[in-house]
């Protein structure tokens, strides 16, 4: 057997161990649960209740923060376009109020 055939072999060897290895892990933790099963899962669901109150909660916080920051940007955008238009037409009036120098007569 050379090199590379070991590797493979190994390869499939330690991922079976693990997943038997995870398997057992399991089995031992609902054998070894210190509470019945009706129990455990009532108290499972009511965990996953709560979270999923939290993350609507959240998620509903931070769509109101976006929705806040999207009417704050496009006030602050309007009044920078209003600034850089205001800018140009000054500019384009202090164009047109000088008069034209011509230093080579």
């Amino acid at each position: 057997m050379d090199h590379q055939e070991y590797s493979d072999d190994s390869g499939w060897v330690n991922t079976f161990v693990f997943i038997a290895g995870v398997a057992l892990g399991a089995g031992a933790a609902l054998l070894m649960a210190p509470e019945p099963g009706n129990s455990l899962r009532g108290r499972l669901a009511r965990g996953a209740r709560t979270a999923q109150e939290e993350f609507s909660g959240l998620a509903t916080d931070t769509k109101d923060t976006l929705n806040t920051w999207t009417k704050d940007t496009q006030q602050t955008l309007k009044t920078a376009a209003s600034r850089v238009t205001a800018a140009v037409d000054a500019t384009k009036q202090s164009v047109k109020a000088q008069p034209d120098i011509n230093p080579i007569d």
